[in-house]
């Protein structure tokens, strides 16, 4: 297994991959490819296989560094997209610092952003200078991203945040967030990092366009994200009919082929279905009202408009040192449908990038779907060890 060095003057960032299924086994393996003894800190992207139960304590003994993680259903690395084990990144700076901190109960998101923004604004201020980001994790089965991103902008100011939502497995229908030894359902971690003069940009990309069918949400409960008629009719039926097939033959595929798009003008914003049901509502991936205008997203090349992304951010932050990645689930759905899955996965690994498909991403106040969102860190020229 490959591990990927990136060595800029001020930050150094190791990827490693362990596929061993025994959790202090896979813990021990990336510790040591890590150097975590060395790093500021670790980020793990964690297969939902793994018994959690056991992964929690290996993890908080085998890194003596802070750590933020999560489950996933699958990651991605020095090898491109890869399917269980545990995909790790280390980052190494005199430079960087990380606290991990926890949310939980997500019903408190509000109260408790408001807490790390006070202490954020007091360490800010005994060192002058000093500025942040954040990357967010969150169980996506939880429906409240929208309300933890929004309080975290709110309260956090100008801190650019960018995560992306732990989806359930086949095997583990619960994803969990990682803090302080255990694994958490129903809560959120954010890794906040310090910097002097370390690069940093955020960055988002997705690649559908409007079609000409436009679709309006017509009965809609955004809470439980959830339609069920658009253009007055039963959702899936009428979604079914934009397509030219039968409800009946909906599935995945359709559902990450066509999202919906929610055109703000400045903005495009797919808005990725999940799956449909016996009373012909269709279940969403993020909050969706009454009274929305959509259309049914047309695809273009999502591997030209992926390395245009990557181009412009790096004119900002030449050569990053490391790229922290959230990609839909729904997008990865899409590329292997297409076959394109092992090119993207290639080029996701040239450009250093680490991270897991999600279930939803985040950018600032937004909980998108069916993007990449992502922060590009550091500058340097990468290279790969065997």
């Amino acid at each position: 297994m490959a591990t990927t060095d990136s060595s800029p003057a001020r930050l150094r960032a190791l990827r490693a991959y362990s596929d061993d299924p025994n959790p202090t086994r896979a813990v021990a393996e990336l510790s040591e490819r890590l150097e975590a003894t060395q790093a500021s800190c670790v980020l793990l992207f964690c297969s939902g296989h793994y018994d959690l139960a056991a992964l929690g304590p290996a993890i908080e003994k085998g890194f003596r560094v802070p750590v933020a993680a999560c489950t996933g259903a699958g990651q991605i690395g020095a090898g491109g997209f890869e399917r269980g084990g545990i995909t790790g990144v280390s980052l190494s700076s005199s430079d960087l610092g990380m606290r991990s901190l926890l949310l939980s109960p997500l019903s408190l998101c509000q109260s408790q952003a408001v807490g790390i923004a006070r202490e954020q604004a007091h360490r800010a201020a005994a060192t002058p200078g000093t500025r942040s980001f954040g990357i967010l994790m969150v169980d996506g089965l939880s429906h409240w991203e929208e309300y933890v991103a929004s309080a975290l902008y709110e309260a956090l100011g100008n801190v650019p945040v960018v995560g992306g939502s732990a989806p359930p497995s086949p095997n583990h229908p619960h994803p969990a967030v990682y803090h302080g030894g255990k694994f958490a359902r129903g809560a959120a971690v954010l890794a906040l990092f310090e910097t002097r003069e370390l690069a940093f940009e955020t960055f988002v990309t997705q690649h559908f366009v409007p079609s000409q069918t436009k679709l309006v949400i017509t009965l809609a409960d955004p809470d439980r994200r959830l339609v069920y008629e658009i253009n007055g009719e039963p959702a899936a039926r009428a979604y079914a009919h934009a397509l030219g097939i039968d409800r009946a033959q909906l599935g995945p595929q359709d559902f990450a082929c066509h999202p919906l798009l929610l055109d703000m003008g400045d903005q495009l914003l797919p808005r990725a279905i999940r799956a449909h049901h016996l009373d012909h509502s269709l279940s969403m991936a993020c909050a969706v009202e009454e009274g929305l205008v959509v259309s049914i997203a047309k695809n273009t090349d999502p591997l030209a408009a992926l390395e245009r992304s990557f181009s412009e951010v790096e004119r900002r932050v030449p050569t990053p040192a490391a790229c922290l990645v959230f990609d839909s689930l729904f997008r990865r759905i899409e590329l292997e449908a297409h076959g394109l899955d092992r090119q993207v996965g290639e080029l996701l690994a040239r450009k250093g990038a680490v991270g897991f498909s999600s279930y939803g991403e985040q950018l600032g106040p937004l909980h998108v779907n069916h993007t990449l969102t992502g922060l590009a860190l550091g500058g340097a020229t990468a290279r790969t060890t065997p």
